[in-house]
């Protein structure tokens, strides 16, 4: 019988293209193993060194016989190399080949297993196999797959949500090792949950809703409390964010008496009271200035108000009661006139008091602790623990944060907040124990990362874009790692995407979604790149540092887990430095 390798003739060699010539359409129809777009071809002329390309696509060619009558078409197969094969060894990259090698194979699945085995890897794990040979199961490399940032894209439909679950159960499964001894490792997946679909894949994580969820406005930074309080496109709203910085630092130094003046500031994750920068906007709002001689000071009709009502000091004042102002006059002995800021805050009041009285942002305006109290500036390590992984019952590596019934118009600051505490903890904790080479990585996963991390420059989302750019840019230092999951990579921000090193590519449809992630991609794919309009669902195409070569993948489907009991979650944390993570760190943040 006819074999493949007496039919394939190299007839052209160039430094990324090889072309093969089948020299028989029909004895190729007659063979068992047909090729297809990204198949695997080894191309030979000793048996030393051997080269392995893939199919990146073909052309007919017409010939004519020796009468002038045309013959059967011939196929000329377009050929891209990946790899090399050295004494049996593969490595990424083609030689230059001088002489064209005569001996073309198709590539066995022995081979292809000695490619995708992850041979040397200590770390490798694999979450799929090979379309072209579905035995094969594809290893990747975990510490460059994971210890980067990964982009994760594909249509609605592609099977993109389940390849996530799949890669992170993969990643998550205690070694057999962990199992026997009962314990965790120390690293931390938190999913960004926009759908609430992720809770039947890891029936241990712990999932925190709206309604359990504690993130008080205190924490926020000053990009974050603005994006949420202050409307940027009014005229006035510079005045509003001069003042409501001022009530807010002298409202945090009211309250955090115990820190030193130095160490209070806008962005400090100090505890201030909402309730009392209001009342003090709302005094501004209707005060009154005594024009009298000697007195140029804000005027209260209490003389029980300051001194004689006169107020010399707003912040003693201001933040504790609804103050009665004397009336304008220009009477003698009774002048005032209406303060420097009468009448700008009546939008802003408007605002500020609309988003107290919204209940579903209870769990950012008025969180309490299980006793009924607000929480302080010295429930902060228990605010954080929150996503960190440390709480008593945690029985797997995961914490799904169910934004599903969080209001649209506050998501982006939740999701800024808590992208940006999480690197702030690891900042300060690889910090503190730079020493000790205490290790404490965390994996974010930004599910439809374009609905809140988008490409244009609308200001109520430069908080977040802020926060995980910079995480993108930095994190990876300090044990924080990125997932980017979007149906539309085109409308996430190309600084977070292109901070990625590792891609799992599934069907895009729109061609500028797929024009964009060809440009991002590291490597020249050809064929792979031009198929993604064409993937069947869970076909992926992985590219980047963690994997051999790039590979058209099928993903294999997620496991619906059993929930574990045995599993003692602290041993794992006391053993790997973790029992140590808070101690320092809340106190260095701070400073």
């Amino acid at each position: 019988m006819t074999a493949f390798s007496d039919l394939a003739k190299v007839v052209a060699v160039g430094p990324n293209l090889i072309e093969v010539e089948l020299t028989s359409t029909d004895e190729y129809q007659q063979l068992e193993q047909k090729l297809q777009i990204g198949s695997y071809l080894k191309i030979s002329d000793d048996e030393d060194a051997s080269l392995v390309a893939v199919v990146d696509g073909f052309r007919v060619r017409d010939s004519l016989g020796t009468d002038g009558v045309p013959t059967d078409p011939r196929f000329v197969l377009s050929l891209q190399p990946v790899g090399r094969l050295e004494n049996g060894k593969f490595y990424r990259g083609g030689k230059q080949i001088t002489i064209p090698p005569q001996n073309v194979e198709l590539a066995e699945n022995d081979l292809l297993e000695r490619i995708y085995s992850g041979e040397g890897i200590s770390s490798k794990f694999n979450f799929s196999t090979l379309v072209q040979d579905p035995s094969v199961e594809v290893s990747l490399d975990g510490d460059r797959f994971f210890g980067k940032h990964i982009g994760v894209v594909g249509s609605t439909g592609s099977g993109k949500s389940s390849t996530v679950a799949a890669i992170i159960q993969a990643a998550t499964e205690p070694t057999s090792d962990q199992v026997a001894r009962g314990v965790l490792n120390n690293s931390h997946v938190i999913i960004f949950d926009i759908h609430g679909e992720y809770s039947t894949a890891f029936p241990d994580a712990r999932v925190i809703t709206a309604d359990d969820l504690n993130l008080p406005y205190w924490l926020m930074n000053s990009e974050e409390l603005e994006e949420l309080f202050i409307e940027s496109n009014e005229q006035n709203s510079h005045n509003q964010v001069s003042q409501f910085r001022h009530a807010v630092i002298a409202n945090k130094q009211r309250h955090n008496r115990n820190m030193p003046v130095g160490q209070v500031s806008y962005d400090s994750p100090a505890y201030f009271s909402l309730e009392e920068v209001l009342q003090y906007i709302d005094n501004l709002n209707s005060e009154v200035i005594g024009r009298n001689p000697d007195e140029g000071l804000p005027k209260s009709s209490d003389p029980n108000i300051g001194r004689a009502g006169l107020i010399d000091s707003r912040e003693q004042i201001y933040f504790g009661q609804k103050v009665p102002f004397v009336e304008s006059s220009q009477a003698a002995g009774k002048k005032a006139t209406a303060g420097p800021f009468a009448g700008e805050f009546n939008r802003f009041l408007m605002r500020l008091e609309s988003r107290r009285a919204d209940r579903r942002l209870d769990f950012l305006l008025s969180p309490k602790n299980g006793e009924g109290q607000v929480f302080q500036t010295e429930d902060m390590d228990r605010l954080i623990s929150q996503f960190m992984g440390f709480e008593d019952d945690a029985q797997a590596n995961v914490t799904i944060l169910d934004l599903s019934g969080i209001p649209f118009e506050v998501l982006s600051v939740v999701v800024s907040l808590v992208a940006r505490l999480v690197f702030t903890f690891s900042f300060h904790f690889k910090k503190l124990h730079a020493a000790d080479e205490a290790e404490l990585p965390f994996l974010l996963v930004f599910e439809e990362a374009h609905n809140y991390i988008p490409q244009n420059s609308s200001a109520r989302f430069n908080s977040v874009k802020k926060s995980i750019e910079r995480v993108a840019k930095e994190g990876r230092k300090y044990g924080v790692s990125l997932m980017i999951v979007s149906q539309r990579p085109s409308e996430v921000s190309e600084t977070v995407f292109s901070q990625c090193s590792n891609f799992v590519a599934m069907r895009l449809t729109n061609p500028a979604d797929q024009n964009y992630v060809k440009r991002l991609l590291p490597d020249d794919l050809g064929a792979l790149t031009n198929s993604l309009a064409s993937l069947e669902q869970r076909e992926a195409v992985i590219i980047g540092d963690a994997i051999v070569l790039p590979s058209l993948v099928r993903v294999n489907p997620i496991t619906q887990l059993p929930r574990s009991m045995d599993v003692n979650f602290h041993a794992a944390w006391q053993e790997d430095w973790a029992h140590r993570a808070f101690e320092g760190v809340i106190d260095r943040w701070r400073r």
